[in-house]
Formats: C-alpha cells, structure tokens, sequence
C-alpha cells in the first residue's frame, strides 16, 4: 500500500472504547473468550501461564499484553502463581467522512491478534489503572479522555511490538537479568534462562550481549565476582565460605574463577586490599573503592550547590535543615545546636536518636523551616538543601550556609560532615562497617529469599507508591543488601516509585512487604494504609509495618543501619 494511502488510514481512524474489566486467574484456573465481538487488548501481570489465541499456543511470564482482533477466540491459564488481569474492549472506526473501507490489509496492527511483551510491564499497568478510573466515571469529559490515553497505549503497543519483530523483546532480557540477579548464587544453567525467556538459547545469548554486552553466563559470573570481592574486602569469610555464599560449590574451582575475573587469587586480593587498598585497583583495572583520604596541608573545602564552603576551624554551632543531616551529626558523637523535626501537631526527632537531641532546639520543619528560629539561635553554619532555594539568601545572611542535595548518597555526604568536622577517619570506618556488614548479611539472606520477592510500598492519600531500587532507601534493600525485586520494580528505572491504586496491589505480587507506615508523622494510621493492610492480610510473617519517618524521613548512617537491623530480624526470624 502507498506510504501516502496507509498514512490517511492512520489519521481517520478512530478509537472507541468499550468496556474495561479487571481481575486475577487462580493457580490452576483460567479465562477464556470466543468470537470476539470487538477488539480486546488484554494485559496481565504476576506468574507464569499459557496463552491460546486463536488455535496457537505460547508459554507467558510476569508480564505480557495481548491484542486479540474482532472475531478472536483466546483462553489464559495459570500455572502456580495468581495472573493479575485488565481487559479493555475498543472499537477502530473510520471518522466521519472517510471515503475508504478502513485498514484492508490484512496484516494492520488493528487487524491482527499479537503477543509482546512490554519494555516498562509497571508503566503499561499504571497507563491501564488510569484508564479504567476515567472509565468509571461515567459518560463525558472523563470518557473522552479514557479514549484518548487507550489510543496513546496502543500506539506505543503497537511501536514497541513492530520494532522486536523477528527477534526477543528487550524486557525479557531485563526479565532474564533480574531474574539472575536473584538467583546468580544457585546453579544456573543457559537452557533453564532461555525457558525462563520463552527462546533458544542462542538466541538468548545474542539478545542479551546485545543489551548487557556480555552473555548471560558472564553475567552471571560478573555479579558472583563482586559479592566475593566485597566480602573478601570487608568480612573476614573463609575463602571456603565465600565460595559457597557466592554459588560455588567447589573452593578450588572459586579460585580459579576469582583469578581469571581480576587477576589475582582471593588470598592475594584479601591480603592487598587489606595493606594498600588503592595497590590493587590500579595493578588490576579494578575500580577506587572506599580508600581513606590521604592527610592534606591545605583547609578542606565543601563543594556544594551554591559553591564552596572553605574550613577554617570546625563549626561548633550548627544548624540542619533535614533531620538526615542531625543524624549525620550525631553519628559522628556531635549534636546539631538546632534542627527541624517531623510531625503534625508536635514536632519531634526520630526515637533511635531522640535521647542525643534533647538539648537541640527545633527550628520548624524540613518543608517549613522557622527562619525566625534559626535567626535567634544565631548559628555560625547552616546546612540544607535545594528545597530551601527560596529561603537561601535569607540563611545566607545569617551565617555561612551549604546546600545539599537531598537524595546524595548518605556515604559522600557523610564523608563532607567528616571533612567539615575534622572526623575524616571516624567516617571512613562507619562506611566500611556498613559495607561489611551489608556484605555479611546479604549472604545470609541469600538462600533464605532464594525464589521470593521483596517489595518496598508506602500508601499516601489514596494511592500506593512502590518503590524502585532508584529509590534511596530501595537501593539499600536491592543493591546493599541484594534483596529480589519484584518483577512489578525488576526492570531499571530512573524513577523512585510506581503510584498505583490499592485494588491493583496484589499485580505488585511481591512474598514479602515491607510497608512504610506513616503512622508516627501522622499521629494514626490513614484510610488508605487501613485498605492497604486490608488487602495484604495480616499474616506476620509476610508483612512488616516500619516506620516511613526511620525509613525515608531520617536518611543517615544511623537511620540507615536502623534499617539493616529491622530487615535482618523480619527476615531471620
């Protein structure tokens, strides 16, 4: 068909929805339609399954969107795990006018019926939940709307399934790596990852070196190399023990693997590292890890947003505008001389360190900071973040002020607090224990969550925010401490959460919560983390209700190993 002629087939055609439903196929059960009497575009989300359409059959996994053309008959099976379901009913019509018969060819997109699975499964999810709520609205502007975001899904459906023709879909390698990432210290094998991915495995091999360039293998390989270097680093393991935490059955074959990955056996990395850190790096290729800063005769200078801040003498009075920056303070045996705290009717610090702060003065809130406060309190260093932009120049005139901000690493700011309060060496070994500790107990959990998930969620107003490993306090649990995403967060992302209503929480499908209550700020538990709790049940060994102002509100090493001892102890018991 003439490029010109397909295009005007595009501009007047139009999308009509006509019904949305939702809902969750049992372990064992299934649906099934025939005769289709409109287009039906079916996404799903959770377990494996079977997918018939129209006489030929395909293996599905954690995530897939099916367009099933007019007159189409399907059957969806579960196999052990709930499949999570959105179908959404539409009509393609010609507009008013158009002199043609609409898409001839046999082959339109909305004309066929197709697999795919989608690059973003959580943003395809979110689109839907969006959809199905202007739908319930009602007749109007809310509907013209749900037609509006229905053509804009499928166009996206439509772009991302051609450009994977004749070849496996980017997502599934990030299914396949996540999947790795969870697994690497089992034995895996490349045909149980190509049935895992629904492909040869070459195929597999091909595809993946193109996203990750390098084989699944290799990276299965690459992540076993870097948990044994960092428990070689910071832990004191056996080379034994190592090798078997890291999926090596075998202490010599370990060896080798180590030797060949970086250049020196595991004896030799340990005893370098522990000498000269910076030694091996630079002999091996290896990454600067964590080497302690080299005395200096210069003053210190804090780089921060708005410029440079040059040590003289260490400041005795300071005032924090995040409470993440007290905790800094007070992890280094220091107490801010004033600082804002949380709360709605009373203000107050976190409980892990509310005993260090009793002679702290509160100056307001992170969001509302009480400049006349912080003005009488008469500080000879303030330290905030860009949130408080507007309120700079102000600061500014009151004393020296650094900004931050606030989602740097607590690891490079805390290294700042030590070079602004001459406590360099107190810090570098705070990071160093946190490291080894993470180490240890990443490990431990290993055969613990060995096939299991784990989600990080927080109800706020009436949605449910679920947060991805870009997340501060999600990296902490999926990159610190290794623990399995669900594959809902698995594929990477820039964004700190996905926001969901609380009836589509069970597509998370995660086998452990851990629920960011704002109980303690909030002085009770909301409407919605009330359904929430509802909808995960009460079972004690599957949710564990934590306290959002410790987990996300306080930011600093304290907080942070507060979280590790909490994760532990759910996780251990």
């Amino acid at each position: 068909m003439p490029q010109q002629e397909q295009a005007s087939l595009w501009s007047d055609t139009a999308v009509k929805m006509l019904d949305v439903r939702s809902g969750t196929v049992p372990p064992g059960g299934s649906i099934s339609e025939t005769g289709l009497a409109a287009n039906l575009l079916l996404l799903a989300i959770g377990g494996q399954g079977g997918l018939v359409i129209n006489g030929e059959g395909c293996h599905v996994q954690a995530s897939f969107a099916c367009h099933a053309a007019k007159g189409s008959a399907y059957t969806l099976t579960a196999e052990s795990d709930n499949i999570h379901y959105t179908a959404i009913g539409y009509k393609a019509i010609p507009v008013a006018g158009a002199a043609h018969v609409l898409f001839p060819p046999r082959n339109h997109p909305l004309r066929t019926s197709f697999v795919h699975h989608p690059a973003l499964p959580a943003e395809l999810h979110l689109a839907a939940d969006r959809i199905a709520a202007k739908w319930r609205l009602g007749e109007g502007l809310e509907r013209f709307h749900a037609n509006a975001l229905l053509q804009g899904m499928l166009y996206e459906l439509i772009m991302e399934h051609e450009r994977g023709q004749g070849g496996m879909e980017p997502d599934v390698v990030e299914i396949v790596a996540a999947y790795i990432e969870g697994h690497y210290r089992q034995e895996l094998g490349l045909k149980e990852l190509a049935a895992l991915a629904g492909c040869g495995v070459r195929q597999l091999q091909r595809r993946f070196k193109q996203e990750k360039r390098l084989g699944p293998m290799e990276y299965v390989i690459r992540l076993r190399m870097e948990n044994a270097e960092r428990m070689l680093r910071y832990t004191d393991a056996s080379i034994g023990e190592i090798a078997e935490r890291t999926g090596y059955r075998d202490m010599y074959y370990f060896s080798r693997a180590f030797k060949k990955h970086y250049g020196v056996p595991p004896q030799h990395y340990r005893r370098t590292a522990a000498s000269a850190p910076g030694a091996l790096s630079a002999a091996s290729g290896l990454p600067e890890r964590l080497t302690s800063p080299q005395g200096s005769q210069q003053a210190p200078v804090i780089p921060h947003l708005r410029g440079e801040y040059g040590v003289t003498a260490a400041p005795q009075r300071i005032a924090v505008l995040d409470v993440q920056y007290a905790d800094h303070l007070h992890a280094l045996g220091m107490s801010p001389a004033g600082s804002v705290g949380f709360g709605s009717r009373e203000l107050n610090f976190p409980a892990y360190f509310r005993e260090r702060l009793r002679g702290t003065e509160m100056l307001g809130t992170y969001e509302h900071p009480d400049l006349e406060a912080v003005e009488r309190l008469r500080p000879d260093l303030i330290i905030c973040t860009e949130v408080h932009a507007p309120q700079y120049e102000r600061l500014s005139r009151v004393a020296p002020a650094i900004m931050f901000k606030r989602n740097e690493s607590w690891q490079t700011i805390l290294r700042l607090f030590g070079e602004l309060t001459g406590k360099q060496a107190e810090a570098e070994r705070m990071i160093a224990g946190y490291l080894r500790r993470t180490a240890l107990l990443s490990a431990e959990l290993a055969p613990v969550l060995a096939g299991k998930s784990v989600a990080l969620i927080r109800p706020r107003d009436s949605i449910v925010r679920v947060h991805t490993a870009s997340h501060r306090t999600g990296a902490v649990l999926y990159r610190d401490l290794g623990l399995p995403a669900p594959q809902f967060v698995a594929a990477p992302s820039s964004d700190t959460a996905y926001h969901i209503s609380v009836d589509r929480l069970p597509a998370v499908h995660a086998n452990y919560y851990f629920l960011l209550s704002n109980e303690t700020m909030q002085e009770g538990i909301s409407l919605t983390e009330q359904s929430v709790r509802g909808m995960l049940g009460t079972d004690p060994q599957r949710i564990y209700p934590v306290d959002a102002a410790t987990w996300i509100g306080c930011y600093g090493p304290t907080g942070i190993n507060c979280i590790v001892d909490q994760v532990a102890r759910a996780l251990l018991a």
